[in-house]
């Protein structure tokens, strides 16, 4: 495993931690300047990542003809129906 692979794969280990930076360091070894670096590195690479959502259009006759019913467990229930 190479060094970035692995300091990013410690960053989102410390994500689920519930432990501070400085004790995550600790803890593991690292110096906090270097781990502040990586976590910037980390994070300009999950900014650049797409964000999983793709704009769509639907075809007009679809939305003039759909209907979407969600329900909770709970017993709330939203409906919304197309146009026309």
């Amino acid at each position: 495993m190479d060094k970035q692979a692995y300091m990013y794969e410690l960053i989102e280990k410390w994500e689920v931690s519930g432990l501070s930076k400085k004790d995550f360091c600790h803890h593991h070894g690292i110096t906090r300047s270097n781990f502040y670096y990586w976590i910037k590195k980390w994070k300009n690479r999950k900014s650049e990542a797409p964000d999983g959502f793709v704009d769509i259009t639907p075809d007009k006759a679809a939305i003039f003809h759909s209907q979407y019913r969600l329900r909770y467990p709970n017993g709330v229930q939203l409906e919304v129906s197309g146009i026309g």
